[in-house]
Protein backbone atom coordinates (compact mmCIF):
# COMPACT_ATOMS: atom_id res chain seq x y z
CA UNK A 1 0.00 0.00 0.00
CA UNK A 2 1.25 3.45 -0.94
CA UNK A 3 1.96 5.74 1.94
CA UNK A 4 0.18 9.18 2.04
CA UNK A 5 2.11 12.14 0.67
CA UNK A 6 3.79 13.18 -2.55
CA UNK A 7 6.72 11.61 -4.25
CA UNK A 8 9.68 13.66 -5.37
CA UNK A 9 8.60 13.28 -8.98
CA UNK A 10 5.13 14.60 -8.21
CA UNK A 11 6.58 17.58 -6.38
CA UNK A 12 8.87 18.36 -9.31
CA UNK A 13 5.96 18.12 -11.75
CA UNK A 14 3.79 20.38 -9.57
CA UNK A 15 6.58 22.97 -9.36
CA UNK A 16 7.13 22.83 -13.14
CA UNK A 17 3.42 23.22 -13.89
CA UNK A 18 3.16 26.12 -11.42
CA UNK A 19 6.14 27.79 -13.09
CA UNK A 20 4.59 27.42 -16.55
CA UNK A 21 1.27 28.81 -15.35
CA UNK A 22 3.02 31.74 -13.69
CA UNK A 23 5.08 32.41 -16.82
CA UNK A 24 1.88 32.47 -18.90
CA UNK A 25 -0.06 34.57 -16.41
CA UNK A 26 2.38 37.50 -16.46
CA UNK A 27 2.17 38.26 -20.23
CA UNK A 28 -1.57 37.59 -20.21
CA UNK A 29 -2.04 40.07 -17.40
CA UNK A 30 0.14 42.62 -19.22
CA UNK A 31 -1.89 42.07 -22.39
CA UNK A 32 -5.08 42.60 -20.44
CA UNK A 33 -3.78 45.87 -19.02
CA UNK A 34 -2.78 47.08 -22.50
CA UNK A 35 -6.23 46.14 -23.79
CA UNK A 36 -7.93 48.11 -21.01
CA UNK A 37 -5.81 51.15 -21.89
CA UNK A 38 -6.21 50.59 -25.64
CA UNK A 39 -9.99 50.26 -25.91
CA UNK A 40 -10.94 53.83 -24.87
CA UNK A 41 -8.26 55.21 -27.16
CA UNK A 42 -9.41 52.99 -30.02
CA UNK A 43 -12.96 54.30 -29.63
CA UNK A 44 -11.66 57.88 -29.53
CA UNK A 45 -9.53 57.61 -32.70
CA UNK A 46 -12.33 55.81 -34.56
CA UNK A 47 -14.73 58.61 -33.63
CA UNK A 48 -12.17 61.25 -34.60
CA UNK A 49 -11.52 59.71 -38.03
CA UNK A 50 -15.25 59.36 -38.70
CA UNK A 51 -15.88 62.95 -37.56
CA UNK A 52 -13.18 64.33 -39.86
CA UNK A 53 -14.59 62.41 -42.83
CA UNK A 54 -18.13 63.55 -42.11
CA UNK A 55 -17.11 67.19 -41.73
CA UNK A 56 -15.03 67.17 -44.93
CA UNK A 57 -17.57 65.37 -47.09
CA UNK A 58 -20.94 66.35 -45.65
CA UNK A 59 -20.03 69.41 -43.57
CA UNK A 60 -21.22 70.28 -40.12
CA UNK A 61 -21.36 72.81 -37.34
CA UNK A 62 -18.74 75.53 -37.17
CA UNK A 63 -17.34 76.01 -33.67
CA UNK A 64 -15.82 79.41 -34.47
CA UNK A 65 -18.74 81.13 -36.26
CA UNK A 66 -16.60 81.64 -39.38
CA UNK A 67 -19.37 83.16 -41.44
CA UNK A 68 -21.99 84.14 -38.92
CA UNK A 69 -23.80 80.88 -39.61
CA UNK A 70 -23.60 77.56 -37.83
CA UNK A 71 -23.23 75.13 -40.75
CA UNK A 72 -20.34 74.82 -43.20
CA UNK A 73 -21.24 72.52 -46.09
CA UNK A 74 -18.76 69.84 -47.17
CA UNK A 75 -17.23 68.80 -50.47
CA UNK A 76 -20.36 66.94 -51.53
CA UNK A 77 -22.11 70.32 -51.71
CA UNK A 78 -19.40 71.91 -53.86
CA UNK A 79 -20.85 73.34 -57.09
CA UNK A 80 -19.93 75.79 -59.79
CA UNK A 81 -22.22 78.76 -59.24
CA UNK A 82 -23.46 78.87 -62.85
CA UNK A 83 -22.41 77.73 -66.29
CA UNK A 84 -20.70 81.02 -67.11
CA UNK A 85 -18.68 81.23 -63.87
CA UNK A 86 -14.93 81.14 -64.21
CA UNK A 87 -13.26 78.34 -62.30
CA UNK A 88 -14.84 75.13 -61.13
CA UNK A 89 -16.51 74.05 -57.93
CA UNK A 90 -13.13 72.84 -56.62
CA UNK A 91 -10.76 75.72 -57.32
CA UNK A 92 -7.73 74.89 -55.15
CA UNK A 93 -6.09 71.47 -55.42
CA UNK A 94 -3.06 70.48 -53.38
CA UNK A 95 -1.96 67.24 -51.74
CA UNK A 96 -2.77 68.52 -48.23
CA UNK A 97 -5.18 71.36 -49.02
CA UNK A 98 -8.38 71.83 -50.98
CA UNK A 99 -10.56 74.84 -51.75
CA UNK A 100 -14.17 74.62 -52.94
CA UNK A 101 -17.26 76.73 -53.45
CA UNK A 102 -20.35 75.57 -51.56
CA UNK A 103 -23.89 75.59 -52.88
CA UNK A 104 -24.68 78.51 -50.58
CA UNK A 105 -21.84 80.63 -51.98
CA UNK A 106 -19.04 80.19 -49.43
CA UNK A 107 -15.40 79.75 -50.45
CA UNK A 108 -14.05 77.11 -48.11
CA UNK A 109 -10.43 76.06 -47.62
CA UNK A 110 -9.55 72.83 -45.79
CA UNK A 111 -5.98 71.95 -44.89
CA UNK A 112 -3.88 69.84 -42.59
CA UNK A 113 -1.90 71.84 -40.08
CA UNK A 114 1.43 70.04 -39.68
CA UNK A 115 2.28 71.81 -36.45
CA UNK A 116 -0.79 70.63 -34.57
CA UNK A 117 -1.46 67.51 -36.69
CA UNK A 118 -5.12 68.46 -37.06
CA UNK A 119 -7.42 69.30 -39.95
CA UNK A 120 -8.52 72.93 -40.21
CA UNK A 121 -11.30 74.64 -42.13
CA UNK A 122 -11.66 78.31 -42.96
CA UNK A 123 -13.57 80.63 -45.28
CA UNK A 124 -12.14 83.29 -47.60
CA UNK A 125 -13.77 86.06 -49.61
CA UNK A 126 -13.51 84.47 -53.05
CA UNK A 127 -11.85 81.86 -55.22
CA UNK A 128 -8.18 82.49 -55.76
CA UNK A 129 -5.25 80.48 -57.03
CA UNK A 130 -2.01 81.20 -58.85
CA UNK A 131 -0.34 81.86 -56.50
CA UNK A 132 -2.36 79.82 -53.97
CA UNK A 133 -4.05 81.87 -51.23
CA UNK A 134 -2.81 81.93 -47.67
CA UNK A 135 -4.71 79.83 -45.16
CA UNK A 136 -7.51 81.79 -43.43
CA UNK A 137 -6.58 83.35 -40.08
CA UNK A 138 -9.89 82.22 -38.53
CA UNK A 139 -10.64 78.52 -38.70
CA UNK A 140 -12.34 75.50 -37.21
CA UNK A 141 -10.25 72.62 -35.91
CA UNK A 142 -11.61 69.23 -36.97
CA UNK A 143 -12.32 67.36 -34.81
CA UNK A 144 -12.60 70.20 -32.33
CA UNK A 145 -11.45 68.10 -29.37
CA UNK A 146 -8.58 66.28 -31.11
CA UNK A 147 -5.79 68.13 -29.30
CA UNK A 148 -7.43 67.71 -25.91
CA UNK A 149 -7.71 63.95 -26.47
CA UNK A 150 -4.12 63.63 -27.68
CA UNK A 151 -5.28 62.58 -31.16
CA UNK A 152 -3.30 63.48 -34.25
CA UNK A 153 -4.54 63.41 -37.85
CA UNK A 154 -2.11 62.53 -40.64
CA UNK A 155 -2.46 61.71 -44.34
CA UNK A 156 -2.61 58.02 -45.19
CA UNK A 157 -0.35 58.34 -48.20
CA UNK A 158 -1.82 61.51 -49.76
CA UNK A 159 -4.59 63.38 -47.95
CA UNK A 160 -6.40 64.59 -51.08
CA UNK A 161 -6.37 62.88 -54.50
CA UNK A 162 -8.33 64.47 -57.35
CA UNK A 163 -10.10 62.88 -60.31
CA UNK A 164 -11.45 64.50 -63.47
CA UNK A 165 -14.67 63.87 -65.37
CA UNK A 166 -13.08 60.89 -67.19
CA UNK A 167 -11.90 59.25 -63.96
CA UNK A 168 -8.25 60.12 -64.56
CA UNK A 169 -6.16 61.50 -61.70
CA UNK A 170 -5.70 65.29 -61.88
CA UNK A 171 -2.24 66.09 -60.52
CA UNK A 172 -1.93 69.32 -58.50
CA UNK A 173 0.22 71.96 -60.16
CA UNK A 174 2.36 74.68 -58.61
CA UNK A 175 -0.27 77.42 -58.77
CA UNK A 176 -2.88 75.35 -56.93
CA UNK A 177 -5.31 75.73 -59.83
CA UNK A 178 -6.77 72.48 -61.20
CA UNK A 179 -5.71 71.69 -64.76
CA UNK A 180 -9.19 70.29 -65.47
CA UNK A 181 -12.59 70.26 -63.73
CA UNK A 182 -12.57 68.07 -60.60
CA UNK A 183 -15.29 65.45 -60.48
CA UNK A 184 -14.23 63.52 -57.39
CA UNK A 185 -12.03 64.12 -54.35
CA UNK A 186 -10.63 61.12 -52.51
CA UNK A 187 -9.62 61.55 -48.86
CA UNK A 188 -7.29 59.20 -46.96
CA UNK A 189 -6.25 59.84 -43.37
CA UNK A 190 -5.04 58.21 -40.19
CA UNK A 191 -6.11 59.20 -36.69
CA UNK A 192 -3.97 57.97 -33.82
CA UNK A 193 -2.84 58.50 -30.26
CA UNK A 194 0.88 58.49 -29.52
CA UNK A 195 2.71 56.29 -31.98
CA UNK A 196 -0.41 54.21 -32.70
CA UNK A 197 1.19 50.94 -31.50
CA UNK A 198 -1.07 48.58 -29.54
CA UNK A 199 1.90 47.08 -27.67
CA UNK A 200 2.41 50.51 -26.13
CA UNK A 201 -1.27 51.01 -25.34
CA UNK A 202 -1.84 53.36 -28.28
CA UNK A 203 -4.50 53.21 -31.02
CA UNK A 204 -4.68 53.96 -34.72
CA UNK A 205 -7.50 54.15 -37.29
CA UNK A 206 -6.98 54.58 -41.05
CA UNK A 207 -9.96 55.66 -43.13
CA UNK A 208 -10.57 56.48 -46.80
CA UNK A 209 -13.61 57.90 -48.55
CA UNK A 210 -14.49 60.22 -51.42
CA UNK A 211 -16.91 62.95 -52.44
CA UNK A 212 -18.38 63.29 -55.89
CA UNK A 213 -18.79 66.86 -57.15
CA UNK A 214 -22.27 67.31 -58.63
CA UNK A 215 -21.56 70.39 -60.73
CA UNK A 216 -17.80 70.49 -61.36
Amino acid sequence: MRRPGFTLVEIVIAIAVSGILFALAVPLAAHGVRTMVFLPRAMAVNQAAADVMHQLIEGGFSDSALTGQTIIRGLRSAVRRDASATGGAVWLVEASRVGYRTSDGLYVVIWRDGGSSTIRRGVIGGASCGPPPSNPASFDTIPYDAAGNGITIAPSGTLFVYYGTTGAVIAPIGTGCPSAPIRQVEISLTAQTGNGLFDQGQAQQTMSSSATIRVP
